[in-house]
């Protein structure tokens, strides 16, 4: 197969519509991301629903041959349907594992026929306690304060069906809280202790050293490097952040973040501070996933406003930002290299 290259314009047009998209939605943004923290029950889960929505929304626009009258509902439509697959992919997934621990339980006789039992049953439960559709039932309407109608239509259901869901569903809420099991393991607390020790001495071959070569750099929402072509380069993200842009007008450069290593919840992640009016804010967290001694993954969060808040009000610390993407048209505008962004 003949190689062929996107063209850079094309990327470029994609780029802006993209960059478009996002500040219309700049209004709707809080409550959706209040209405995910409610559905998923953990900070980082809504986070990436909040982003999978926008995503999947920006890609239906160009096969939706209607206008949108309430791209409010459009949205939690979305993340209500990607949320509810989720759900419905792990139930199976939980279920199928545990059919297959009991059948090798029964197969090497070490297990009791009361443990096989409750590990068929463990998966059964998974499968039928989240209950999807109530839960995103009852945000809908408490949360959003969308009409029945509003809400049937965004399950794809009955109005009857969501009265009914409505009582069962706040029970079922209330029972289970905001409890949820993270998505993923706790990165090697060694391997971000040389990273940020690294980031913290501007050491980029270092930063470099640490990185898996199949690594993945993402400001979330804003930038994605895949390789180590791609972060590695001049203008990438690891580059940017142990470089200062003299070139660039005052008004559009950052001041130079104070970097630090730290926990949050159990997590070893790197905080990134920024002077503000005689203050310290919390620009970034940055949030890492590690495999054989590096770092396979960096997900920054500083253009996620709401997840920040979150952050920073937990640490006992003010939260700096405030975008939801970065302004390379200021950047290019004042002539700097946005090619990190």
């Amino acid at each position: 197969m003949a190689k062929v290259e996107l063209p850079d314009e094309f990327r470029e047009q994609t780029r802006l519509a993209w960059a478009r998209y996002l500040d219309f939605l700049n209004p709707f943004r809080p409550e959706l991301h209040r209405y995910c923290r409610r559905l998923t029950g953990d900070l980082w889960e809504a986070e990436d629903l909040v982003q999978d929505t926008l995503v999947r929304g920006f890609a239906s626009l160009g096969v939706v041959h209607r206008t949108i009258e309430n791209p409010r509902g459009y949205l939690v439509r979305i993340a209500s349907n990607l949320w509810i697959d989720a759900q419905r992919r792990r139930g199976v997934e939980a279920g199928a594992l545990a059919t297959a621990a009991a059948q090798e339980a029964e197969r090497s006789k070490t297990a009791s026929p009361d443990h096989t039992t409750d590990l068929r049953d463990a998966g059964a439960a998974l499968m039928q306690l989240l209950s999807p559709r109530q839960r995103a039932a009852v945000l809908m309407k408490d949360v959003f304060d969308m009409s029945l109608a509003e809400t049937a239509e965004a399950l794809g259901t009955s109005v009857g069906a969501v009265k009914a869901a409505l009582p069962r569903g706040r029970s079922r809420l209330e029972e289970s809280g905001d409890a949820a099991i993270p998505s993923r393991p706790v990165p090697d607390p060694a391997v971000v202790d040389r990273f940020v020790a690294c980031m913290i001495a501007a050491d980029l071959p270092g930063l470099l050293e640490t990185m898996a070569d199949t690594g993945v750099i993402e400001t979330v929402g804003s930038l994605l490097e895949v390789g180590r072509d791609q972060f590695s380069a001049k203008g990438s993200w690891l580059w940017q952040s142990v470089h200062v842009h003299p070139e660039m007008d005052e008004s559009v450069r950052p001041p130079r973040w104070r970097t630090e290593r730290g926990d949050f919840r159990g997590e070893p992640v790197m905080l990134s501070f920024t002077p503000f009016q005689g203050e310290e804010w919390l620009a970034s967290i940055t949030r890492f996933e590690t495999g054989d001694g590096r770092v396979t993954r960096v997900r920054a969060y500083y253009f996620c406003p709401e997840t920040m808040r979150e952050v920073a009000d937990e640490l006992g610390a003010r939260a700096g930002h405030v975008l939801y993407r970065f302004p390379f048209e200021a950047v290019r505008a004042a002539g700097g290299d946005d090619a990190g962004d």
